[in-house]
């Protein structure tokens, strides 16, 4: 990890009012908002594996329609926020550790059975929009655990290129999970692929009544299939992005305070790789 300092110049001022001017859409009133201590894994080549943290939520709607997002990602954003409209510069030492998990996911959403997947590759925003698909779970005999509270059974399948294994209970019988974990008689409490790259562990469970509005930020994103989402990932050069986007890099900084160097290609390691 490295901290990086740099002055923007018009074009991401720009960025920044438009950003100020896009719609808030509130799609649902939150039912159900479950907290999963997440733990996932960047860098593969590095063993052990160094963990990033999250806490992400699943906020499940009256109507059915569902987001699951990064809270901590949504904090650091707010106060980066901040950093950039005091005019002191982007210093990361003062930021809150987690919200490496930028992508969010609707379920249900922009209509019945359909998922809305959206997400950044560097300044550039894109969207995915598919079919909602139901995982083909096999329960595993003799398989019990407590979780908040509540018994849960395990279940595993092989979906989206990883073998997972999920904890349901039947005591809270609705069909959501992390991610697009669903398609079992009851709520998915935790969930872990088999190579623990992806750690979604329950840690919270709220009943809010509709107190609460399920949102999305409306504004101008591309359209793309996973797929080639992926490619564009891999082919992502940080350094030439800042330098096409008008940004002047001052200086950065390795995590213990050394000179460092920007990237030419993003670590990555998506959720879905297939």
């Amino acid at each position: 990890m490295f901290q990086l300092f740099y002055r923007e110049m018009e074009k991401r001022e720009e960025e920044e009012k438009k950003d100020e001017k896009a719609d808030t859409l509130t799609i649902g009133q939150v039912a159900y908002r479950i907290t999963y201590k997440t733990k996932s894994v960047n860098d593969t080549t590095k063993i052990p594996y160094r963990y990033r943290d999250d806490d992400m939520r699943l906020d499940i709607g009256q109507n059915g329609v569902s987001r699951f997002y990064s809270q901590s990602m949504v904090i650091r954003q707010e106060m980066l926020k901040n950093m950039y409209k005091s005019g002191g510069g982007f210093d990361l030492t003062k930021v809150p550790k987690g919200g490496s998990i930028g992508w969010e996911l609707y379920k249900n959403y922009p209509a019945e059975g359909k998922t809305l997947q959206l997400d950044k590759v560097g300044s550039d925003k894109y969207q995915t929009e598919e079919p909602m698909e139901v995982p083909e779970w096999e329960m595993v005999p003799d398989s019990t655990q407590e979780i908040l509270g509540y018994q849960c059974q395990m279940s595993k399948t092989r979906f989206k290129g990883r073998q997972w294994n999920a904890w349901f209970t039947e005591d809270i019988p609705l069909d959501e999970g992390p991610w697009k974990l669903r398609g079992l008689p009851g709520l998915v409490l935790k969930a872990y692929d088999a190579k623990l790259q992806y750690i979604f562990d329950g840690a919270g469970l709220e009943q809010l009544h509709g107190e609460e509005a399920v949102t999305l930020v409306n504004e101008k994103r591309e359209k793309i299939s996973q797929k080639d989402l992926r490619k564009l990932r891999d082919r992502y050069d940080p350094s030439a992005a800042l330098a096409a986007s008008g940004v002047k890099v001052i200086s950065v900084k390795n995590a213990d305070g050394s000179e460092g160097k920007l990237p030419n290609k993003m670590i990555s390691n998506s959720i879905e790789l297939e």
